[in-house]
């Protein structure tokens, strides 16, 4: 079976710290591929006209974590507290926890994807670093404090 079909307060800490840091390794990554192809100049800018357009979505993919914390966070207290108190945590709760937490993950990653494509696209090095500085920044706001 699947370790994460079975989430139980044992595993529930082991299995979103793995998966907050996998997903955290996504803009250093961003960040060595935009260094390097700007460096080697491994390909000229495609669409530069597309720049306010991604810088835009750039901007509002920053905000769209914002949007899942307060039921994230809540979710994490609920569950948090019930394995200090030695209570047992339903499946439904944790599942929601970890839904939440996937999803919110996600969202903090957008803004990097959308700078590594706005790099990719336009050249512009400044503003790509920003939202994949940005979307590391973020993935704090979810990290797991189980």
């Amino acid at each position: 079976m699947n370790q994460v079909s079975q989430l139980t307060d044992e595993n529930i800490k082991k299995v979103s710290k793995t998966i907050w840091f996998a997903i955290q390794t996504s803009p250093p990554m961003f960040i060595v591929f935009v260094y390097f192809m700007n460096m080697l100049e491994l390909m000229p800018p495609i669409m530069p006209e597309m720049r306010s357009i991604f810088v835009i979505i750039g901007f509002l993919s920053i905000g769209a974590p914002f949007i899942l914390l307060g039921h994230f966070k809540k979710r994490q207290n609920r569950i948090r507290d019930n394995i200090q108190l030695g209570i047992d945590n339903e499946t439904a709760d944790l599942q929601g926890y970890y839904t939440f937490l996937v999803i919110g993950l996600s969202l903090c990653n957008a803004s990097s994807m959308f700078g590594f494509v706005l790099f990719i696209l336009t050249g512009d090095v400044i503003y790509s670093y920003f939202f994949i500085a940005c979307s590391f920044l973020l993935g704090f706001l979810f990290k797991p404090e189980l």
